[in-house]
């Protein structure tokens, strides 16, 4: 039923069920009408055989005397079309018939000492016969056969199951109606809201549907829409601005190179003029290729499935490496800088893609750390995560921008002099992300900077 519309399936399950109902309804009503007709039969025979057997085990010498016959006669004038016959404890009955149904139905209730039921045909006719010991005392002189017709009533069940039957198709058409009038009524919200939902395209993502009240079925429908428009539209938005500023980033150094050029060739230089040109030229592609590459790593680290890429990597010796090209800037800035690396930790992940990240906070601790000043790293165990920390005695950040330092293109307000292209903290975060860990930095002006970042050790 999975390209079945959901008003049709409504409609299909409310004809089935309403169907399986009335034919539930009508086998137990048919079912239970049949069992208490039998049951007022045999309750019926009982009472009469049991009354004809105590007159004849009370008034005559032996089953086949006169008196019994005339017990019989009076019991069939008060009961009519009721079959009765008497046998005697071999089974012979009062009028010498050889029928093998009474000898049998007799032997059985003479064998088990009480009443038997069954249902058997004789003469062409249904009936319901119930054999019952006649006693003299205690001791056992035959049986008393009696049958009742059950034609009527079984007639009479039949009629009724054929009009049940009836019926229930009757109601088919109705049931299927109703239940289309009913499936109607309860798609439309949806529909509707459907009609609304597909009005919002990337031109009016600001558009929302509006919120029915709480009882609504649709209520949890709508809030969730909404709150997925208000994703991507952030997304949407985060994403323009972005590609703006990217354009900016990568505009400006291109327009330089242009424009040097252009001057360069308007006239004849000298020597050095193309060689200041050229340098002036070199700087800025450099600059370009820094930030193209940036843009690379962000796009890489919100690629599809990019963990089934991800081997065991050895953090400590990673960060070993990392600490010791990071030395030679210190030294050449007057830094301080010391590595507390505790050995074998593992995480899932890319190698390279996690030394760049620190590289990255070295790198922005060396650029904001003035010349004397102490730089730490530090590599531990806590739990089943290992925990990277930072740790520069630099210039520090507001506490007012430390919510908006991983933004792309970031650049802290009293530090624009100093060189960079504002995506290096971005891309450690959306690194560390794509490894399910967390970073997270404190700083205050002039105090200088701790990042923390935290990974799932390798099991």
């Amino acid at each position: 039923m999975k390209n079945i519309s959901i008003k049709l399936q409504l409609t299909i399950w409310y004809t089935l069920t309403i169907f399986i109902i009335c034919f539930v309804l009508f086998i137990s009503f048919f079912y239970i009408t049949k069992k208490s007709l039998i049951s007022e039969t045999d309750r019926s025979l009982l009472h009469h055989a049991s009354e004809v057997a105590y007159n004849i085990g009370l008034n005559t010498n032996t089953v086949f005397d006169s008196q019994t016959q005339e017990i019989l006669d009076v019991s069939k004038a008060q009961i009519p079309g009721i079959l009765i016959t008497v046998t005697d404890i071999v089974g012979h009955d009062i009028k010498n018939q050889e029928d093998g149904t009474f000898q049998n139905l007799a032997s059985i209730s003479l064998k088990e000492n009480k009443e038997v039921f069954i249902n058997q045909s004789v003469n062409g006719s249904n009936l319901r016969l119930i054999a019952y010991p006649i006693k003299r005392g205690e001791t056992v002189i035959g049986t008393i056969v009696m049958g009742h017709p059950v034609d009527i009533f079984q007639n009479a069940l039949n009629q009724l199951r054929n009009l049940a039957f009836l019926l229930i198709l009757f109601l088919i058409l109705p049931s299927i109606l109703f239940g289309y009038l009913l499936a109607s009524n309860a798609t439309y919200p949806l529909l509707n809201l459907s009609k609304k939902m597909q009005r919002i395209t990337t031109e009016n993502l600001s558009e929302r549907v509006e919120i029915p009240s709480k009882s609504s079925e649709t209520f949890q429908l709508v809030e969730s829409f909404n709150n997925l428009l208000n994703t991507i539209n952030e997304s949407f938005n985060r994403e323009k601005e972005f590609i703006g500023e990217a354009a900016h980033e990568i505009k400006t150094p291109l327009t330089i190179i242009k424009s040097n050029a252009e001057v360069t060739l308007s006239k004849e230089r000298t020597q050095k003029e193309y060689e200041a040109s050229l340098t002036q030229v070199l700087t800025y592609t450099e600059e370009l290729s820094k930030s193209v590459s940036g843009l690379i790593d962000l796009a890489w680290s919100r690629t599809k499935d990019i963990q089934k890429h991800f081997k065991r990597v050895n953090l400590s010796f990673a960060l070993k490496e990392v600490c010791d090209n990071a030395r030679y800037l210190c030294e050449n800035k007057g830094l301080s800088l010391k590595c507390s690396i505790e050995d074998d930790l593992f995480v899932t992940g890319k190698e390279e893609k996690l030394s760049q990240v620190f590289y990255n906070l070295l790198d922005n601790a060396v650029k904001y750390t003035t010349e004397g000043g102490n730089i730490i790293i530090e590599l531990s165990k806590k739990g089943d995560l290992a925990v990277v920390k930072v740790f520069d005695s630099g210039v520090g950040i507001d506490k007012k921008e430390l919510e908006t330092i991983f933004d792309r293109f970031y650049r802290s307000e009293g530090n624009k002099n100093i060189k960079g292209h504002g995506l290096g903290l971005s891309i450690a975060s959306s690194i560390i992300k794509a490894h399910n860990g967390t970073i997270e930095a404190e700083s205050e002006r002039n105090k200088g900077t701790i990042f923390t970042v935290t990974l799932p050790l390798s099991s």
